[in-house]
């Protein structure tokens, strides 16, 4: 059970232990080093679950336009994207850019589109990687800084954050196996961990009409599960997920099966803020206090018994 009774509360004992550091505006704090040692730990736990062999890897908060644009996202959840633009004048421009900036004029018109955006989901490096005919189903485990354009006054919403993740690619039955295992596995890391969750079916937030029959299509058909966790009295928190997605990815990449077919890919993952402020708020702000098979689970040094 959550020891914070709102949002406010929850913020400022983050901000008062020193785990949230404020920023200018919502969903950009940085962090302090015990909650960095939480981040790092809860990595750890998940990366231990991974079978023999599994691909690892590791981006930075940026994909290609192209291919961002392949993902579906921008018509799916413009709302949320954030695209990079970049100065491409010469000292003309820079000077009129300069005389704006010293004005207190808007210079963002000297800024163009970069082509690229911030990656708004981990799993969207992974699918161009592997364009082309899969030798036999393929699991990578992945994480990234992430961007969704999401301001809010609630700390666990954040605008900047940290994906972490499995993704699976292989057949319809791979697909749906991994999505079911994966839930379950997801379950257990954080009922270990002293977490109050509980998974459900659920719908990512499509825009506008067309995306609130997709939203009740998903909805329906269970292709996305969350799961929340107990943490304001008023209201449950989803932290982690678990995902088909059919051939949705396969057909924009290219991603066959030796057959010929296109592959189904699936995913599990969770934020890796979002968790580390549900321990926070479960176990307290202290992490030197936290149960001791929770600090040996997240290896987080001298264990307290």
């Amino acid at each position: 059970m959550s020891l914070v009774d709102g949002e406010s509360a929850l913020r400022g004992a983050l901000r008062g232990a020193g785990h949230l550091l404020p920023g200018a505006r919502p969903g950009i704090d940085g962090h302090g080093p015990e909650f960095e040692a939480v981040v790092d730990g809860l990595w750890r736990a998940y990366a231990d679950r991974a079978p023999a062999g599994t691909p690892v890897m590791a981006f930075g908060p940026l994909i290609d336009a192209a291919q961002f644009t392949a993902t579906d996202y921008p018509r799916s959840f413009p709302q949320l994207v954030g695209e990079v633009e970049v100065f491409r004048g010469g000292d003309p421009e820079h000077r009129a850019l300069i005389g704006d900036v010293d004005a207190g004029r808007d210079w963002t018109g000297y800024f163009e589109p970069s082509g690229m955006t911030l990656v708004p989901a981990t799993c969207q490096n992974v699918y161009p990687r592997y364009a082309g005919t899969l030798e036999a189903p393929t699991t990578v485990f992945c994480r990234s800084w992430c961007f969704r354009h999401e301001p809010s006054e609630d700390p666990v919403r954040m605008v900047a954050f940290r994906i972490c993740e499995y993704v699976h690619l292989g057949t319809p039955d791979s697909a749906e196996a991994f999505r079911a295992d994966w839930l379950e596995l997801l379950l257990d890391l954080f009922r270990g961990l002293g977490l109050d969750v509980a998974a459900d079916r659920a719908n990512d937030p499509f825009f506008g009409r067309v995306g609130r029959m997709l939203a009740a299509n998903q909805l329906q058909s269970g292709m996305k599960n969350e799961i929340s966790v107990d943490l304001y009295p008023d209201r449950r928190t989803a932290i982690s997920s678990s995902n088909a997605h059919r051939t949705h990815f396969a057909d924009s990449f290219g991603i066959r099966l030796p057959d010929g077919g296109p592959a189904h890919t699936a995913c599990a993952g969770f934020g890796i803020e979002r968790v580390a402020i549900a321990l926070l708020a479960t176990h307290g702000m202290a992490v030197a206090d936290w149960p001791g098979p929770v600090r040996r689970a997240l290896r987080l040094g001298r264990e307290t018994v």
